[in-house]
């Protein structure tokens, strides 16, 4: 394994680096303290919640080194932060970047972390892409289980400048060009935050500051790879520099500009998005936007406020191929296809068209296929994990439309709907069959299978999405019960070998 190091001497930034690490913390530290932080929240203690995302090479071996020393004098008890490391196994080393960073980490009396991923590009995605996206979702859930709140990343200003760069060769627009933001949340959802303390900082900033402390780090030959474009991209960058001298740093402030042009289209696009969005009407559903509301825009104005929705949702904005897409197939269609609706996958969601809004929805899994019997004592609550709910039993009067505890006493069936169902629901109404009630009652057909049907010795007793079969006889002698279908908190059913 080619361990590199650095020999004390060279231009001392030691003061500079340590002095961005403490100030980017302060400031987030106070972003959240604000209300300002779309995470909410206070600011925990420094020491617990700070971690480093450590790869092994220089940048954040230095990174490391400089957080734990910043803590170390900010009297926060001896505190360290935890180093988190992604294992790709893209390449031959890979262990061994492991077993380095473990050892450093041990050296250091830093916490530890490795997670490891398969990179399984999906369609349309390149490598780099794809490990790019299994790092951050390893890093998150780490974050996740171990209450990080800061988690500092080693970018420096040479790579806001490929990024710039390489964005503008692949036809990015205003957001895209802005560069990597010094801080923002790690996600839509997360209570993390990711901080680029350096990123104003040159490479050569952090190369003087780990030969000025001695550091030994690994290098991935991967990083001289001309076939992964950042690489391709950095070969010629030195021919650039030497022909236009301010280029690192006039990029990096064309950056900042359109940054600030960015922030203020979002501005914007979030006044008119507020006016048509709505909350989501199930579990599965992120956001819905009134789709004759958006499409009453002017169209660049339509754009930026689906780009900002679908970020909003946890997604990454999309390309001005894949809005096309989305306005021809979601936004400009006729009708909404029988109720089925029309339906396109973009980055980990899937955004539907139905009864004139536009849905992001978590992407389903496999919809079960399995029945589960239960049997019922009459507890309050029988947990279904197979169907991702629960049933709840609440006693009623007789006469009020609950189900006889007899017919409960008998085997409960959780399961799929069957051809021939039927339900009443309500006491004295028509049988309806189960598809004609769905329809009735506004349940999106992809939402069908994963609405279990409960049946009591083969007789139905409960519709999920729809409500409980109202054809009992009336006997007031008899302890009757109301019965739901309550979705548990997981929301997604537990996967099956039955469900495949």
């Amino acid at each position: 394994m080619p361990v590199a190091s650095g020999a004390p001497g060279g231009a001392d930034w030691t003061d500079a680096l340590k002095e961005r690490v403490a100030q980017a913390m302060q400031a987030c530290a106070a972003l959240v303290v604000s209300g300002q932080g779309s995470t909410g929240g206070e600011a925990g203690s420094a020491g617990a919640s700070i971690a480093v995302a450590l790869s092994g090479g220089r940048d954040s071996v230095a990174l490391l080194h400089a957080t734990r020393e910043v803590l170390a004098e900010s009297g926060e008890g001896g505190a360290a932060p935890l180093a988190l490391h992604v294992h790709h196994g893209l390449q031959a080393q890979a262990d061994q970047w492991d077993a380095f960073c473990a050892g450093l980490c041990e050296r250091w009396q830093v916490p530890y972390r490795c997670a490891r991923v398969a990179v399984v590009p999906v369609a349309g995605e390149g490598l780099e892409a794809a490990a790019r996206r299994a790092r951050y979702d390893a890093l998150q859930r780490m974050c996740r289980e171990e209450g990080v709140r800061y988690l500092l990343f080693a970018h420096h200003r040479d790579d806001q400048v490929e990024t710039v760069l390489l964005r503008l060769f692949r036809g990015s627009g205003v957001h895209g060009l802005a560069g990597m933001p010094a801080m923002r949340p790690l996600s839509a959802d997360s209570d993390t935050w990711l901080l680029r303390p350096w990123l104003e900082l040159p490479r050569s900033a952090i190369e003087a500051y780990a030969e000025r402390q001695g550091l030994r780090w690994v290098d991935d030959p991967s990083n001289d790879d001309p076939r992964f474009a950042r690489n391709a991209l950095r070969q010629h960058l030195p021919a650039l520099a030497a022909s236009f001298p301010s280029l690192y740093a006039n990029v990096a402030q064309a950056a900042e500009h359109l940054g600030s042009a960015a922030h203020a289209l979002d501005a914007l696009a979030q006044r008119q998005l507020a006016a048509i969005r709505f909350a989501g009407r199930d579990e599965d559903t992120y956001s819905e936007l009134d789709i004759a509301g958006l499409m009453a825009l002017p169209e660049a104005h339509a754009d930026a406020v689906l780009r900002l929705w679908l970020r909003q949702c946890g997604t990454r904005a999309p390309s001005t191929a894949r809005l096309a897409a989305m306005r021809a197939q979601l936004l400009r269609a006729a009708a909404d296809g029988g109720g089925q609706g029309a339906a396109l996958r973009h980055d980990g969601l899937v955004l539907r068209r139905f009864q004139g809004r536009l849905l992001a929805c978590r992407t389903p899994v496999a919809p079960p296929a399995v029945a589960v019997t239960l049997s019922w004592h009459g507890e309050a609550t029988l947990a279904v994990p197979q169907w991702g709910g629960e049933l709840h039993f609440l006693r009623t009067d007789a006469g009020s439309g609950g189900v006889p505890e007899a017919v409960l006493r008998r085997s409960l069936e959780v399961g799929p709907r069957q051809p021939g169902d039927r339900i009443v629901l309500r006491p004295g109404g028509p049988a309806r069959a189960l598809k004609q009630a769905y329809q009735e009652a506004g349940v999106p057909a992809w939402r069908r299978p994963f609405l279990p049907v409960v049946r009591a010795g083969g007789q139905l007793v409960l519709a999920a999405g729809l409500g409980m079969h109202h054809r009992w006889p009336v006997d007031a002698n008899l302890p009757c019960w109301r019965v739901e279908w309550r979705p548990a908190a997981g929301l997604a059913p537990a996967p099956t070998n039955e469900a495949g």
